[in-house]
């Protein structure tokens, strides 16, 4: 059973939003630092729509459980799955900030696209197109009642698939053991339990075997940990 939860996140003002693809991540964490990309007072997902030449993906920002990693819910095909990134774990323990997602892949639920349909009828959050030709639009999905379907829509998945993203979630996972070796008493619904994602579906990316995953504006979301 999939733990899918929203996320504060840390995101730049709409007029910002296109900029940030060239970003360090120091770059990042400066600009949350120093006020000029701000975090949300609550947890949010967001309906995430990539137009890139005729391919339309459409995923959700959200937040993945670590225990579903180290439980098998989320499946890790990639040959260096138990790879740590010494990088990306250093950052992680430096500033407790996630700036790339982890791509995980779900089987087609009918009823998830149906939330992020209805999602867009409202006004985008951020829309944008890259110098590549890529057309980005995202919307928050912020109301209660489509936010608790959409949990209980992925609480009924059974697995998950990383399809981008392994090293970051190694790196997520290793600093998670680290906070909980650090204190046994730890709360199991803070933040560093969990690590940032975009769903999508894995119909959406896979055609004749290969996978393509869209091209997800870099550090658009943070997730602090």
């Amino acid at each position: 059973m999939a733990d899918i939860r929203r996320f504060p996140a840390v995101r730049p003002v709409k007029e910002e939003a296109i900029g940030t693809m060239s970003l360090s991540y120091e770059k990042v964490v400066e600009r949350f630092r120093s006020g000029r990309m701000y975090q949300n007072s609550f947890g949010e997902f967001f309906v995430y729509e990539v137009k890139d030449g005729e391919k339309v993906y459409n995923g959700i920002y959200a937040c993945a459980s670590v225990d579903d990693y180290l439980n098998g819910v989320i499946l890790n095909h990639s040959c260096a799955a138990d790879q740590v990134s010494k990088e990306k774990l250093s950052r992680l323990e430096k500033d407790g900030i996630q700036t790339e997602p982890v791509v995980l892949a779900y089987h087609k639920q009918p009823y998830i696209t149906v939330i992020m349909d209805e999602a867009k009828w409202r006004a985008p959050a951020y829309h944008f197109i890259t110098p590549d030709d890529v057309e980005h639009t995202i919307w928050e999905l912020y109301d209660y009642s489509k936010a608790k379907l959409l949990i209980d829509a992925m609480y009924g998945t059974s697995d998950l698939y990383i399809a981008a993203g392994h090293d970051i979630a190694a790196a997520s996972v290793a600093h998670c053991q680290d906070m909980r070796a650090a204190d046994r008493n730890y709360d199991p619904s803070a933040e560093f339990n969990y690590f940032m994602c975009v769903l999508i579906e894995y119909e959406s990316i896979t055609e004749d075997g290969v996978v393509t995953v869209p091209r997800f504006q870099p550090n658009i979301f943070s997730h602090v940990i």
